[in-house]
């Protein structure tokens, strides 16, 4: 039986390399993000299409690069008519501002002179300068903004995709006969880390997915302006988890409140709220038939350092990142009690 790590036997030396290796990566992670950011995202990319990869050149045959460089081919072209069609669409949504500014000012006189809830009224003004359309357009301008600098730097993501696709055939050897006591423990978190970030992603790509495409038809068939918009912020905001689908619903019911009736808007409300619910609720556990092992708390904390270090970027690639974190930690006994701590379920051996 191996001998149980107790928390008052961790040793100093210990404590302080870790203190010490996690401000030097927070300090790269902060000044190296023009390098690091592509670098991740392209591992990341790699583990999400090596599998479909794999079972391509089976069928194909070839170099391993024709069914890599297929798959990427086919990612690029999506992203770029997506990207066309959603900057239209946030080009006609500004083009509306002005219009919807005057239908916000109407609604907020009118509540001013008839509005009350529950016998009581209250000061619109507060509620002016918590929300204008001009903020709702600078939210969504700067959230396409951050996709639009990433795209500037999907050259150099390509370039690391590259070199990590060519790496992958000779690392597993040169691993070995570097390491050759440590090969099994090497592999086994490699194929883990791909295991779960394909499972998160496949899972959380098709629920977002389905959400957003419900949405968007909710949103057209209302009128709301940039409808479009609106639908590529949901499928994008699901990946932040337990708060990024509940903002994806804010601007768009504010536009509904907006520009409709109250009773229409309160069924746009009910819809939307009602299609978040039934994906992420009802669908996602019956596809993912487990949820990620990692605390909550932990996790939000985790895609808030992401999204403080990288942006909304960051903390969509938060949760990848948590669950290699998590399985680097549980590969190594040492390190093994801080992964049962980060786990919301942890096994006792």
């Amino acid at each position: 039986m191996s001998e149980e790590m107790k928390l008052g036997k961790l040793k100093f030396n210990t404590t302080s390399n870790i203190a010490i290796l996690l401000l030097i990566s927070v300090l790269a992670i902060v000044h190296l993000e023009s390098i690091l950011q592509p670098l991740v995202v392209a591992i990341l990319l790699f583990f999400l299409i090596r599998p479909p990869a794999e079972w391509l050149e089976k069928k194909i045959g070839g170099h391993p690069f024709m069914a890599y460089g297929a798959l990427v081919g086919i990612i690029m072209g999506f992203l770029f008519v997506v990207s066309n069609v959603l900057f239209s669409n946030l080009q006609s949504f500004t083009e509306e501002v002005p219009y919807l500014s005057e239908e916000l000012r109407k609604k907020l006189t009118w509540f001013d002179d008839n509005g009350t809830i529950f016998g009581f009224s209250f000061d619109t003004a507060e509620v002016t300068g918590l929300i204008t359309v001009e903020k709702i357009e600078t939210f969504a301008t700067n959230l396409v903004g951050s996709l639009a600098s990433f795209t500037a730097s999907l050259v150099t993501v390509l370039i690391f995709l590259l070199f990590i696709i060519l790496e992958a055939e000779t690392l597993p050897k040169r691993i070995k006969a570097a390491y050759p006591a440590d090969v099994e423990r090497i592999t086994a978190l490699a194929a883990s880390s791909s295991q779960g970030i394909n499972v998160y992603v496949v899972t959380r790509a098709s629920v977002a997915f389905g959400q957003a495409v419900l949405a968007a038809l909710i949103l057209y068939s209302y009128g709301i302006p940039g409808w479009f918009l609106w639908a590529c912020i949901t499928f994008m905001m699901d990946f932040i988890p337990y708060v990024g689908a509940l903002i994806s619903l804010l601007f768009p019911i504010v536009l509904g409140l907006i520009i409709l009736s109250t009773s229409s808007a309160l069924f746009l409300i009910i819809l939307l709220i009602a299609n978040q619910q039934l994906w992420g609720g009802i669908i996602e556990p019956q596809i993912a038939g487990k949820r990620l092992d990692i605390s909550p708390i932990v996790l939000l904390l985790l895609v808030a350092f992401w999204g403080w270090a990288w942006g909304v970027l960051g903390m969509v690639l938060g949760v990848p990142l948590a669950v290699i974190m998590k399985l680097t930690l549980e590969s190594d006994p040492r390190t093994k009690p801080i992964a049962m701590m980060l786990s919301m379920n942890p096994k006792s051996d």
